[in-house]
């Protein structure tokens, strides 16, 4: 059962796909969803968690970005409000791009969301996928895969190694469903499955409840996974003990968060210097995020150094 265990949590990251920490938070209210209706919304008094709708993200051709609200429009102009309290009127000559965005307002200032805000480093958050949202990933470059929110509340991914000179029934091939709800603001649970095929053995996975409580920016997530194995002919097996995880997630800056994930492994007689303990640095933008860290196991570390983390997350939908 202990290899089973470390197998479990080793590839977890499939899982992860089907899930980083800011997120869009629950349904938005009618009055974040219509700002335009009330003059305050761009005042600092939309709720802090909800996602603010109606914000725009307008490119001109000498290279300037303004974010803001359309308040009023014409064949020629348009004019928008920017969180700044600055009213700007643009020729739409002069417009590259209007891009709808996704953010809310902290003290008056816009804040983009995490695009990969349903993840920790690799395992999911209690926060699902919204309908229509999804993203492409990456891992160590061998393990893209792809995630969608077929609802508010149920998520799919799929996942497929790319290693050089394997056949395709070499690969290793990830499913990963998922079910979660908003509880309130700051409270989001989810239960899930990761199946992966390992070639020649059979198949591995995980099956997990998990929660994140607290704001976007500053979230406690906590999990807990049964472990299970199947090799070809036989009954799944599960594991004896259940694996713990404890994560979460501070934001640094508008583009910059610090992500934790740690796993815990029972009932196999492993000290903390024998666990998964793992940390990373968030880059993103509005739609791409990339995770840089490690993963530091103590027995490792004696040995040699952490284990490094990268994955890439581009996030469509929304």
């Amino acid at each position: 059962m202990k290899a089973l265990s470390i197998a479990a949590i080793l590839l977890v990251c499939g899982a992860g796909r089907a899930t980083p920490q800011d997120t869009p938070g629950p349904e938005p209210s009618a009055k974040a969803e219509n700002p335009a209706e009330s003059g305050d919304a761009l005042a600092g008094e939309t709720p802090a968690e909800a996602t603010l709708l109606g914000l725009v993200s307008v490119a001109l051709i000498d290279g300037t970005t303004l974010t803001g609200r359309i308040v009023s429009e014409s064949d020629d102009h348009i004019t928008i409000l920017t969180p700044a309290g600055l009213s700007a009127t643009l020729p739409r000559s002069s417009i590259v791009s209007l891009t709808p965005v996704r953010g809310r307002l902290v003290a008056g200032v816009y804040q983009r969301h995490d695009p990969n805000y349903s993840r920790l480093m690799f395992a999911p958050t209690g926060r699902p996928l919204r309908q229509g949202d999804g993203y492409l990933s990456d891992y160590y470059v061998f393990f893209p895969g792809v995630s969608y929110g077929v609802t508010g509340r149920l998520s799919v991914t799929a996942g497929l190694s790319i290693f050089p000179g394997a056949s395709l029934d070499q690969q290793i091939l990830t499913l990963a469903p998922r079910y979660g709800l908003y509880v309130d603001d700051e409270l989001a649970v989810s239960v899930g499955t990761l199946y992966m095929t390992v070639p020649g053995e059979g198949s591995v996975g995980i099956a997990f409840a998990v929660g994140s409580m607290g704001p976007p920016d500053k979230c406690l997530t906590v999990g807990i996974g049964m472990g299970y194995g199947k090799e070809s002919g036989h009954p799944v097996n599960w594991a004896d003990h259940p694996i713990i995880l404890v994560g979460g997630n501070v934001r640094l800056s508008n583009s910059v968060a610090l992500v934790s994930e740690n796993w815990f492994i029972t009932g196999e007689g492993l000290g903390l210097d024998q666990q998964p303990l793992a940390i990373a640095v968030r880059f993103f933008g509005e739609r791409l995020a990339v995770d840089v860290g490690a993963i530091i196991i103590g027995e490792v570390m004696k040995e040699g150094f952490p284990i490094p983390w990268l994955s890439f997350v581009y996030h469509f939908g929304g």
